[in-house]
């Protein structure tokens, strides 16, 4: 009989059998586990508390084209923009809060391509610890059908009747198929009515872009360009509109979306206005009077122009004395003075301050500006009223014609402002006309400022 030490023995080995045959069976299920993981289309990963990635599937190196020792550690925030990582790390705290399954479906990215995603988070426990277990479905063919379906079954009823936008059907001849009501609407049509014309008794450019487009080899060209609609009324729409050439039910048409863009149009004009004018009088700024000179100076053969600097005499004793408010009152005042005396053609423009330009475009001869500087003093006699208080305003012009005096804009103003500068040593409320020997005196009385400056620093 076996004593029992052997026993014991034979006892020892059969449990260390079963714990090996066990320990075998455990490494088997968890390969045959994380075998399952990797051969799933599903990108699938684990991150710890603080949002750092502690595993991942294969799918997911794939996506990110990285390896496994690169992914380790990682948060959202070395994935993605930090807008999108900080929505994403949102999101992960709120699971962590409420410990319950969230899904979206979300438009993400892999290596610079744009994917539909159908996404999940929770939160499971592996041993003792807890982990945001995540998952990322590519779902985009599936949205792309759907998209597709969506737009073929409600082509004719949801989008076309109810779309805020002008849709308009074409056939392949030009003729209108249907309409929507916004494009009835903004036109001043019927629909029936619209339905009987052809798309060149409306549009401007549409026309020329059915036939361009009816010559491509694809059939699902599009283009997009800017338009003008012909109303009921005669006025002109513009519109921007998106032109396409689609199939429905094994037939071609064209597919034309048109948005009203009279606002935006509005809102561009009132900015280029802006930009180029001033907001205190409304008159043209320095960057008109730039952008207009192009046509007479610096090119040969260039017209001839003439600019009249005019200076406020002692406004600074206007502005200092009645307050900014008065100041700017008299600026605007003068400014419709100026305008309603220089001819039609002529250019007033604020140039800064209280200085004002005027051009005179081909201008005949110096006495033409002349005569309009005249003019100016004579408006300019007549007492302003501002603030209950009658304000008398004088001004010192300097005068320069181009191409005498000067072919490149800057030049000619600076011209017109030593001749303006010598008008207020003459005494102010005069004009005088450029001369070359001005540029002299102004390099003398530079000189003579630097020596004084000098002199005083010694003393």
């Amino acid at each position: 009989m076996k004593n029992e030490k052997t026993i014991l023995l034979e006892r020892v080995e059969e449990l260390e059998k079963k714990m090996k045959d066990l320990e075998k069976s455990l490494r088997i299920s968890e390969q045959i586990k994380l075998n399952i993981l990797n051969v799933l289309p599903i990108n699938i990963f684990l991150e710890d508390r603080e949002g750092r990635t502690v595993f991942v599937n294969d799918q997911v190196l794939k996506a990110h084209g990285m390896d496994r020792e690169e992914l380790f550690g990682k948060t959202v925030y070395d994935f993605f923009p930090h807008h999108i990582a900080e929505l994403n790390r949102k999101v992960d705290l709120e699971v962590w809060k409420q410990r319950k399954l969230f899904t979206n479906e979300i438009l993400g990215g892999f290596q610079g391509e744009e994917r539909d995603l159908l996404t999940g988070k929770t939160i499971v426990q592996a041993e003792t610890e807890d982990y945001l277990l995540g998952f990322a479905l590519d779902i985009t063919d599936r949205v792309k059908a759907e998209r597709m379906l969506r737009e073929s079954e409600e082509l004719f009823r949801n989008v076309v009747d109810q779309a805020a936008d002008s849709i308009f059907l074409i056939d392949l001849n030009g003729r209108l198929l249907k309409v929507n009501a916004a494009a009835a609407g903004m036109l001043g049509y019927s629909k029936e009515e619209l339905n009987k014309r052809g798309v060149s008794d409306i549009f401007a450019m549409l026309p020329q872009k059915l036939i361009e487009l009816k010559k491509c080899v694809e059939g699902n060209e599009s283009c997009h360009f800017e338009d003008s609609m012909s109303a009921y009324d005669g006025n002109l729409i513009p519109v921007d509109l998106n032109l396409r050439l689609i199939n429905t039910g094994g037939k071609k048409i064209f597919l034309a979306l048109g948005r009203d863009i009279r606002e935006r149009k509005e809102a561009e004009r009132a900015i280029q206005h802006m930009a180029f004018h001033d907001a205190l009088t409304g008159l043209p700024n320095r960057w008109y009077i730039q952008s207009y000179s192009k046509a007479f100076c610096g090119s040969e053969g260039s017209d001839e122009l003439g600019i009249l600097l005019l200076d406020l005499d002692h406004f600074k004793v206007i502005n200092d004395n009645m307050g900014h408010q008065a100041g700017d009152s008299l600026l605007k005042d003068v400014a419709s003075r100026l305008k309603s005396v220089c001819n039609d053609g002529n250019i007033v423009a604020r140039f800064g301050g209280d200085e004002f330009i005027v051009l005179i475009p081909n201008i005949k001869s110096k006495d033409e500006a002349l005569e309009t500087s005249k003019r100016i003093f004579d408006t300019l006699e007549k007492p302003f009223l501002i603030h209950s208080q009658k304000v008398v305003v004088t001004a010192s012009i300097g005068i320069s014609v181009s191409p005498a005096d000067g072919t490149e804009l800057n030049r000619l103003i600076r011209n017109a402002d030593l001749a303006m500068y010598r008008s207020k040593q003459n005494g102010r409320n005069c004009c005088m006309l450029y001369d070359p020997s001005l540029e002299a005196n102004a390099v003398g009385r530079l000189e003579l400022e630097i020596a004084m400056h000098r002199a005083s620093g010694r003393e």
